[in-house]
């Protein structure tokens, strides 16, 4: 019997965790093709490191989750007549709505 209670508790909070995991891995996704397709069009993009895919308690109802991601973009600069590769790195956070497209990405920080 109490096998069959633990196995009822622990089914929920599996397949939570693979939904949250799931829905992860499409934003991680979305975003790559957002960032290539939108916002550094033929550039070179390296993913760094993603944060939590959060839900949105209580802010602005057009967006139901948002994550963090930290990313490098390789951007062709001219110095002194020779084009030299340049690396920047970008942290931003991507506000997704309920069929997880991209609303929003907004800045935090660039380096």
């Amino acid at each position: 019997m109490r096998t069959i209670l633990f196995s009822l508790l622990l089914i929920p909070a599996i397949s939570n965790a693979q939904f949250k995991r799931s829905g992860t891995e499409l934003a991680k996704d979305v975003i790559r093709d957002y960032v290539t397709q939108k916002l550094f069009k033929n550039h070179s993009y390296r993913p760094i490191s993603f944060g939590e895919l959060k839900t949105n308690r209580g802010g602005d109802p057009a967006f139901s989750s948002l994550i963090k991601h930290k990313f490098a973009i390789t951007q062709i600069e001219s110095h002194e007549n020779m084009k030299v590769p340049v690396q920047k790195e970008y942290l931003f956070v991507f506000y997704f709505n309920d069929k997880m497209k991209v609303q929003m990405a907004e800045s935090i920080s660039s380096e």
